[in-house]
């Protein structure tokens, strides 16, 4: 598991943001250190780690008035300066809790980021993967070459590295000769992101097309006729596509351009797209969102989803991106592909839509997801291809991709809906701006074992799928146990802290160690990690009198917070930052 980054340019709000506001103030450390805990005892304190292979990690370290310990895994965030000329934010996703947090990058006058961020840009974004993918490229080459067949005027936006810019500028023989440039077409290219627009330019240059492609550093609703283009675009050429369609900001992407930008009736590369769907069941994929059934099946004595509470702890209600390749085999599907929403982009499209699918089961069982993708058809011919289905599915343009797209899941509540073959069923689905959801709707009203009522006034704990699934793994769950047990018999800890957002681990602590005063930070859930707390403790069996949240960062503890005990028992597990680098064991970090 890593950090997944996101990036905007400061000097403009993003086409589609991101369900994350950054913070008001965004402190800079130069230094990440355990300042020093004052006690009168000088013992060391047991600091324990659970990773991920459910092995016990362990290491005395000495937390008391005698030294100061470096947390050195700790990322170091960069000052900000006030005469920078460009302030980028990145926004890191915490795999435990699906939270988020922005840190400020600072560029100076001469565009200079910060030694080592930059580096490596493509290789820890998608863009990599994009540009290898062979067949997408081909795909919208050979669109291309037809729909610009001669002089015009072409608007790529969101161009990246500038790939279809440079499609469409040889498509009408641009170049920077002399012969080339006497074409009276021309093409422009928009891209928001700094770091992208100068690696653009590179490759402008060294394919000798820098002064015969317009590159504009905005954002697609910042360009105006008269004044960035000399007029509106005949053409349009663009990939603002994620997993889902629509999660890039396509349609009001598509509604500024067609408003704003474009000819009437405009040529444009994709033509059209299609979402399709199909109903499955998967054991796998229920693990993924269903806690309180999975976790009803283990004994251990830790109820993260108490009866009564079944929806307290929950997914997302969003679709999630996979590689459902990699689970065929935990996948039974229960109806052929079926159409569900076309996206003609050569039209305005509209911000909301719904739409009802009859499915007929082509077997018998339980569904749990519907899983969805999508297909491209680039030229208005229809003979050009491209689609993100997964292998099982034989429609034109299936095959091998890279890793920047996926398939989406979406998960039915609870243990799903029951389906006996050839039966029907009404599948609605809606898309807004940027998401697509889904609702069965069966001809009979059915349970679905998650139509739970809620007490605790309807309070609801996010985590991400694989979270909650690492939770209903019994397994790992009995790991933990049998570790935490190991250090309790070694010494009863008068001071425990919880130094990440595992609600497991302070359970568990809370449960098994009855003579602890727990010291939780949960630096992501913050003040919905204790509710979450209060709501569970009855039925886990113990008091919040002996849980205390601390809303200080640890690096600032002083003698006072611990109220002047050491601390003997650091609890935590390692997490990964995915955007340092490529390689999994050069990213693990500590707290």
């Amino acid at each position: 598991m890593g950090y997944t980054v996101f990036t905007c340019n400061l000097q403009s709000k993003p086409a589609d943001p991101p369900p994350f506001s950054p913070p008001r103030e965004l402190l800079a450390q130069q230094n990440h250190r355990l300042r020093r805990i004052r006690s009168s005892d000088d013992v060391p304190a047991m600091v324990v780690f659970l990773n991920a292979n459910r092995r016990l990690v362990s290491s005395a370290r000495l937390l008391s008035a005698s030294r100061s310990v470096p947390l050195s895994g700790l990322a170091l965030a960069r000052a900000m300066s006030s005469g920078s000329a460009q302030r980028v934010f990145q926004l890191k996703l915490d795999p435990l809790t699906g939270n988020s947090e922005w840190v400020v990058i600072e560029e100076d006058a001469g565009g200079t980021a910060p030694e080592g961020l930059h580096q490596g840009l493509l290789a820890t974004t998608s863009y990599l993967d994009m540009l290898n993918d062979s067949r997408r490229n081909r795909a919208f080459r050979e669109a291309i070459d037809k729909a610009v067949s001669g002089p015009c005027r072409v608007l790529d936006i969101g161009a990246g590295t500038g790939l279809l810019s440079m499609m469409a500028a040889r498509a009408m023989g641009l170049g920077d000769s002399p012969t080339c440039r006497s074409n009276n077409g021309s093409v422009t290219a928009c891209e928001s992101y700094l770091p992208m627009v100068k690696l653009m330019r590179k490759v402008l240059r060294a394919n000798d097309m820098a002064r015969s492609i317009t590159v504009l550093n905005k954002r697609s609703d910042e360009v105006r006729v008269g004044v960035d283009i000399e007029s509106r675009a005949d053409v349009l050429v663009s990939e603002i596509l994620d997993s889902e369609l629509l999660g890039e900001g396509l349609i009001p992407t598509l509604q500024h351009a067609h408003d704003m930008l474009l000819v009437e009736n405009p040529v444009t590369v994709p033509y059209k797209a299609i979402v399709y769907g199909q109903l499955v069941e998967s054991t796998y994929l229920w693990k993924l969102h269903d806690l309180y059934n999975n976790e009803a099946e283990i004994l251990d004595g830790i109820h993260l989803v108490p009866a009564g509470l079944e929806r307290i702890i929950g997914v997302k209600l969003q679709q999630h991106p996979m590689h459902c390749d990699a689970i065929r085999r935990e996948i039974k599907l229960l109806s052929e592909p079926f159409r569900i929403f076309e996206f003609n982009f050569g039209k305005r499209p509209e911000s909301h839509g719904e739409t009802a699918v009859r499915v007929k089961a082509t077997g018998s069982g339980q569904v749990n997801a519907v899983i969805s993708w999508w297909m491209l058809q680039l030229d208005d011919e229809g003979s050009i291809h491209y689609s993100t289905a997964p292998k099982w599915i034989t429609l034109s343009g299936a095959g091998n991709w890279c890793d920047h797209w996926k398939q989406c899941v979406w998960f039915i509540p609870g243990k799903g809906v029951p389906l006996a073959k050839d039966e029907e069923i009404s599948l609605r689905a809606a898309h807004g701006d940027t998401s697509i959801s889904y609702q069965l709707e069966p001809d009979q009203p059915k349970s679905t074992g998650g139509d739970h009522h809620v007490k605790g006034g309807d309070f609801c704990l996010t985590l991400s799928p694989e979270r909650i699934a690492i939770y209903g793994d019994a397994e790992w769950r009995l790991s933990v146990l049998n570790a935490l047990k190991t250090v309790l018999q070694r010494r009863a800890p008068s001071v425990c802290v919880i130094a990440d957002d595992s609600i497991f681990l302070a359970l568990l602590v809370a449960r098994f160690s009855t003579a602890s005063h727990i010291m939780a930070l949960f630096p992501g859930l913050q003040d919905k990690g204790i509710h979450y707390l209060k709501a569970v403790a009855d039925a886990n069996g113990f008091s919040m009198d002996r849980v205390e949240f601390v809303r200080k960062k640890m690096a600032n503890w002083t003698g006072d917070d611990t109220h002047n005990k050491a601390v003997d028992l650091l609890i935590a597990e390692p997490f990964y930052y995915g955007s340092d680098g490529m390689l999994p064991w050069q990213n693990l970090r500590f707290w």
